[in-house]
């Protein structure tokens, strides 16, 4: 069905203005529609650390599988009847999707003073929906919602931990070290994973508070060098290939400390549904005003390998 005709029939039952005002509210919400999604916004960074994957729009549920193998094998003897077993476990997760909504709305006194003038709607009210959805999301990327059990990129468990050292001054942070020592951290935090999983995890990206990005990328890696820590760290690591800085950063360590994160880019490590993005709906007619609910669907960050991610706190 055109956006038009459903904002007709939502207009039909109970409408007071005469048709064509109707027809003119409705040619205006559609235009407004429009409006927001040609309109560029600034990124909000957590989409771009997180890779999103597919399902299928009005999915109310997920559910992916974990696989282990264990067992053994041994050298036999001839004719042996014992030879030990190898086994395959499976656990599904199921993972809900939850409904994120909010509304802005046109009063009757706005719609008619923009059809007698025959003047647009402000698109503002709109716009500012969307952005607001946006940021809901971003903040749910971040560390999710603990009321609903559900997980961000900054707070997930069964995760690998480096323990900042400190520096020759006492201090783990950043701000009280040498080149040289933040190097180390550097070096230590990328190379967790493959050392918890003998190899098989080296992750390729690494997530700083803002503060602690700058400075690497304006501190010198010595004083007779023009490169700087990022540059020599960057240049040198055979796993990691970018550092970004994210202010959440800043404060979801323990306690509120600083954590950086490393971890695996890769849909096969981790990832988030949202089957739906934001949506705006027919509007309805509540007293004096018509409101546009707006929804958008959002299942969490979802993490199948949770030792392909290293936290460091403190830094």
């Amino acid at each position: 069905m055109k956006t038009v005709d459903k904002y007709n029939l939502a207009l039909q039952s109970g409408q007071r203005f005469d048709a064509m005002e109707s027809l003119f509210i409705a040619r205006e919400l559609v235009s407004v529609e429009t409006a927001v999604y040609e309109k560029k916004y600034p990124e909000f960074r957590g989409r771009s650390l997180v890779p999103k994957k597919g399902l299928p729009e009005g999915a109310t549920f997920a559910s992916y599988t974990e696989q282990d193998e264990y067992g053994s094998a041994r050298i036999i003897s001839s004719g042996a009847d014992d030879l030990p077993r190898a086994e395959v476990s499976r656990a599904e997760t199921l993972v809900q999707i939850y409904t994120v909504g909010n509304s802005y709305s046109y009063t009757t006194m706005e719609l008619k003073k923009a059809a007698f003038a025959r003047q647009s709607l402000d698109a503002a009210k709109a716009m500012a929906a969307r952005r607001i959805m946006e940021q809901k999301i971003d903040f749910l990327l971040q560390t999710g919602d603990a009321a609903y059990s559900m997980k961000g990129l900054l707070n997930q468990t069964g995760t690998n931990t480096y323990v900042v050292p400190n520096g020759a001054l006492g201090s783990p942070l950043w701000t009280q070290k040498t080149s040289d020592e933040i190097l180390t951290d550097l070096n230590g935090m990328a190379n967790a994973a493959s050392n918890a999983t003998n190899g098989i995890e080296y992750p390729d990206k690494m997530v700083l508070p803002i503060a602690q990005y700058d400075l690497i990328s304006q501190k010198p890696r010595s004083s007779t060098s023009d490169t700087t820590v990022k540059e020599f760290f960057l240049g040198n690591s055979p796993t990691i290939k970018e550092i970004v800085p994210w202010w959440p950063c800043k404060t979801a360590g323990a306690l509120g400390v600083t954590r950086a994160v490393t971890y695996r880019m890769d849909l096969e490590a981790l990832w988030f549904y949202m089957p739906q993005e934001f949506q705006p709906m027919a509007p309805q007619l509540r007293n004096l005003e018509y409101i546009i609910p707006c929804t958008a669907d959002f299942g969490g960050v979802h993490v199948r390998l949770p030792k392909s991610i290293t936290y460091a706190d403190g830094i």
